[in-house]
């Protein structure tokens, strides 16, 4: 029995997109070859991997067991790239950072675009989601290196989390609300229409703190998705937020959103370093971990 490491590989791919048309579609192959590749590798095996039979793909107990050591072997193949790069003199291969979107938008592009410039050689990717996948995505091994809100619980038995920034969140309102500008107490807010993320962000958890903190349980709420999203209601007049700050400072200066000065105020807030305890990072993960590191010393 030979194992063909390709086949397995498609096969890999087969299952992470749930199906063979979006497998097909990734690796830019035409979904007949996509599927003998499988096949060859079911034929080697002397075994069924997928059951066909239904309109969604499932995989055989032997599916199953092959799928694990298949991951095995990729994060394996990872580590040698890895342990290649360490031997190099400048990194090369993939850089892939998780992040949330706030840091997406506001924080990591100049942070990327200043590392391509010095590290041509490697190729970045964005990985952005709310903080609860990315947190998943990390523990699971899609990512190994993530710029994340401050986690309650540290570092764990699989992460570690290593702070590196202040992040400031403020409560803001448009122009135009009879609060704009002014110093406020919970007793102001408590008829106030706050605006809130969705429950997994790191400004729902913010929002949550502040509210603990004001002893308040507002009369009305809206739950909105982003904090592209959050803004541009806040804007609109729908309600009031707390927000982090980098996400509101250009319109806080145009005049488009105003300040609110709760009291008590707002704590800042932890950005951090979350990696992975289960491999080590590469060259150039190393590497961009210690730009975000100067980036916070400065």
């Amino acid at each position: 029995m030979k194992l063909n490491l390709h086949r397995l590989w498609v096969f890999e791919q087969v299952v992470e997109c749930g199906g063979f048309s979006a497998a097909a579609r990734k690796l830019y192959m035409s979904q007949p070859s996509v599927s003998q590749h499988v096949h060859k590798l079911e034929v080697s095996l002397r075994t069924t991997l997928i059951d066909r039979s239904g309109p969604h793909l499932r995989l055989t107990a032997q599916g199953e067991v092959l799928l694990q050591y298949a991951q095995q072997i990729s994060s394996l193949a990872q580590e040698v790239a890895a342990a290649l790069d360490q031997v190099s003199d400048a990194p090369s291969g993939r850089l892939v950072v998780g992040c949330t979107s706030t840091y997406a938008n506001y924080l990591l592009p100049p942070l990327l675009a200043r590392f391509a410039e010095r590290f041509p050689g490697v190729e970045c990717h964005l990985r952005v989601g709310n903080t609860t996948e990315i947190m998943a995505q990390l523990a699971d091994g899609e990512v190994r290196l993530a710029v994340l809100p401050g986690d309650r619980t540290g570092s764990s038995q699989h992460h570690r989390m290593e702070p590196i920034l202040g992040e400031q969140v403020v409560l803001v309102a448009s122009p135009g609300h009879p609060l704009a500008g002014r110093t406020v107490t919970p007793a102001d807010l408590v008829r106030e229409h706050l605006l809130f993320r969705e429950e997994g962000s790191a400004t729902r958890r913010a929002q949550d703190d502040a509210l603990a903190r004001w002893k308040l349980s507002p009369a009305r709420c809206s739950e909105i998705r982003g904090n592209e999203t959050l803004k541009h209601a806040v804007i609109a007049g729908l309600g009031i937020a707390v927000i982090p700050q980098r996400c509101v400072d250009r319109e806080l200066q145009d005049g488009r959103l105003a300040l609110l000065r709760p009291v008590p105020g707002l704590p800042t807030c932890t950005i951090t370093l979350a990696t992975s305890r289960e491999t080590s990072l590469s060259p150039a993960e190393q590497e961009f971990a210690s730009l975000l590191r100067t980036k916070g010393d400065a």
